[in-house]
């Protein structure tokens, strides 16, 4: 505090004679004018009593005068009561010392709103005032505003500083974690290369340390690969490449991928679709699958041996006809995660503090990964979860349509299809589609029905154009629902089976039953087509007949390598073919196939027709021999994959092996030779 100067108590003397003084009524308004706040002279013997006010002393408090004079008596009492005594005991200390100060306090308004206020206090005694009374003369100022702003900016700087440290202790964890991840595979990389090279003379055990080097490497490769994304994504050099996706190939590729890690942990898997009406869609097929696997392989990795995992997939109803809504529904029956955990899922290197999952390999940037590629894609991700029962990741993104003109299938039309499943999910689907293909569709729910069904249509002569039947049913299962068809109703319906697991070591055992066809689930409505329409073809071939097409010049003299073990079908693919004019040569198996290759001159051969199922080598291990031949025709060759199965699932196979192309048996000679004009002309 100040000794209050003989100026300061003039000043305050002056203002009270301006307002005292009728004739100088202008120049006292003007003067008040100049003050930013509320003027007030308040008795110093009692130090509550407000003797004078001016200014916006009123209109700060919200009060009128007359109810600053009925309501607070012209007292102080507007003060908050929390500050009210420090308030006077200042003034009581100024009265004796004469030192003037400053000082902030609280005070309340009329509406009851709290504000602050900055006062300046000035002693004025009875010897200098005009009246002889003792008083503190005061400027107040209403810096509510300004307190709050700093209020903000303070929490706002502490909420940097939390948000500064979390990070900052994050990515300490992060890099503590990653050290101990990156020093994993590197301490087996290094110690399989010093057992290797100790080992030179030993093949097998050098053999064997190159494959663990290979797993330890590409592991190395996923976490690195993981930093640099999201250090791209944060940074926004990440942008989405557009292109025709097709949602059942994005599927089947996580499928595949994902499928031994399910087999080898021995977990149910299953993939449902439901009113997926658009299957080609415009978007980032890359990043789409990279969101897929992400999930997929968290759902892996946290779900016990034997657990359960799902995929669901709906499309929504859209109000732009030029785009769809889609749900992808990510489900398992794993470990789960505690409430602490779920607030920061998404946080880049976040990882849940928990024993059982403490030896789980990861970086704790996938699910961060994935929020920011969904949300590139204006879309959104959410999660439910509770300890101990598993978790639900639900990803819903507008996706771009494929407007193609749908096409009409007019032998398809009426024709009855019955759909042969446990689950009513899976039967509803299938049969809705089937009513989009303009087919009949209907369904049953066990394989007992299914005989039942069946038979009656037979028996009426209005057979099932095709059952499509699941391979694991309870009761009667698939197996023994196909060889109770075939010893009622014969081998007129043909009979094709789903299921969402790896069947090829059970369809030779399918097919001596009389399933005529294989189809993997998820049931998308192309896949459905594909297989029906063989059957239309194969019908059409049998009723009407199949007059050998018109030589097609643009083959004549190209040399086929035909790879068929089949004595019969090989001799009727040579005549067929050299009918047109090619020139084949045949090979009984893989293994003879590559070594013809082998010996021929680069460019000898312009094509090979592959058989897919054979002894001592089948297409696939031939394909991928022939592809690592070190021969630039070893590369380029047209492979063309044959099959005797109308399986969808191969197509995918045949091209992860290095095929080119896919022809089905029975040989549709249009569809045959259509193919290698394709690739030969």
């Amino acid at each position: 505090m100040r000794k209050c100067r003989i100026g300061t108590a003039k000043f305050f003397t002056l203002l009270l004679l301006l307002y005292r003084t009728s004739v100088k009524d202008q120049e006292r308004e003007a003067i008040l004018k100049t003050i930013p706040g509320g003027l007030a002279r308040v008795d110093a013997r009692d130090c509550e009593t407000v003797l004078w006010y001016g200014g916006k002393f009123l209109e700060m408090l919200g009060y009128t005068a007359g109810q600053f004079i009925h309501e607070l008596h012209s007292k102080c009492s507007y003060v908050h009561p929390d500050d009210r005594e420090r308030a006077a005991s200042l003034m009581r200390s100024i009265s004796k010392t004469g030192e003037y100060t400053v000082a902030e306090f609280k005070f309340v308004t009329r509406s009851g709103e709290v504000r602050a206020l900055t006062v300046t206090f000035c002693y004025v005694s009875g010897e200098d005032s005009w009246d002889g009374i003792p008083s503190i003369y005061s400027v107040g100022i209403d810096i509510t505003e300004e307190r709050r702003e700093q209020e903000r900016q303070r929490r706002a700087l502490e909420d940097a500083y939390q948000s500064l440290h979390v990070a900052n202790l994050a990515k300490s964890n992060f890099l503590s974690s990653m050290s101990h991840d990156i020093r994993t595979p590197m301490n087996a990389i290094i110690g399989m290369t010093a057992i290797a090279r100790a080992n030179l003379h030993e093949p097998e055990k050098v053999n064997g340390c190159l494959g663990k080097i290979n797993v330890s490497s590409m592991h190395l490769l996923r976490l690195i690969n993981e930093v640099l994304d999201m250090s791209k994504i944060e940074s926004g050099k990440v942008d989405l490449v557009l292109e025709d996706v097709s949602l059942p190939d994005v599927v089947d590729n996580i499928v595949s991928i994902c499928r031994p890690m399910m087999v080898e942990k021995q977990q149910e898997f299953k993939v449902n679709i439901f009113n997926v009406r658009n299957e080609h869609v415009i978007t980032d097929g890359d990043r789409l699958q990279q969101v897929f696997m992400n999930l997929l392989s968290n759902a892996i990795k946290y779900t016990p041996e034997g657990g359960k995992i799902s995929l669901t997939i709906n499309e929504l109803k859209s109000e732009l006809p030029t785009k769809g809504n889609y749900e992808f529904i990510f489900t398992d029956n794993g470990i789960g995660m505690p409430d602490e955990y779920m607030q920061h899922i998404f946080e880049p290197f976040a990882r849940a503090k928990d024993e059982s999952i403490s030896k789980i390999q990861g970086t704790g940037l996938g699910l961060a990964i994935t929020q920011n590629i969904v949300q590139m894609m204006n879309g959104t991700i959410e999660v439910q979860s509770r300890p101990g029962a598993g978790s639900i990741f639900t990803v819903s993104v507008p996706l771009e349509l494929q407007l193609k003109e749908e096409q009409e299938h007019e032998e398809l039309s009426g024709l009855p299809v019955l759909v042969v499943d446990d689950e009513l999910a899976v039967c509803e689907s299938a049969a809705m589609l089937l009513q989009e293909l303009g087919m009949r569709g209907s369904w049953v729910l066990s394989g007992a029905e299914a005989v039942e069904r069946v038979v009656e249509a037979h028996e009426r002569h209005d057979d099932f154009y095709a059952v499509i039947l699941d391979w694991k049913m309870p009761d009667m299962d698939g197996l023994e629902t196909v060889r109770v068809i075939r010893k009622r109703v014969g081998a007129k319906v043909p009979i094709i089976i789903i299921s969402a697991y790896d069947y090829s070591n059970i369809e030779k055992e399918f097919i001596d039953a009389g399933a005529d066809a294989f189809i993997s689930k998820p049931l998308f409505k192309s896949k459905m087509l594909h297989v029906l329409q063989l059957f239309c073809d194969t019908c059409k071939d049998t009723c009407d007949g199949e007059a050998v097409p018109e030589l097609h010049k643009e083959l004549a003299g190209k040399r086929v390598l035909l790879v068929e073990d089949n004595e019969l079908n090989r001799e009727i693919a040579v005549e067929l073919l050299e009918m047109q004019g090619l020139q084949v040569e045949a090979a009984e198996n893989g293994k003879s196939a590559v070594e013809l290759f082998v010996r021929s001159a680069p460019g000898y051969y312009d094509v090979v027709l592959m058989d897919i199922q054979m002894p001592v080598m089948d297409g696939y291990e031939a394909t991928a021999a022939i592809r690592a031949l070190p021969r630039q025709d070893a590369v380029r060759i047209p492979i063309l994959a044959l099959t005797a199965n109308a399986f969808v699932t191969d197509v995918g196979k045949a091209k992860n092996a290095g095929m080119n192309d896919h022809i089905t048996k029975p040989i549709n000679l249009e569809v045959l030779f259509a193919t290698l004009y394709k690739w030969l002309v």
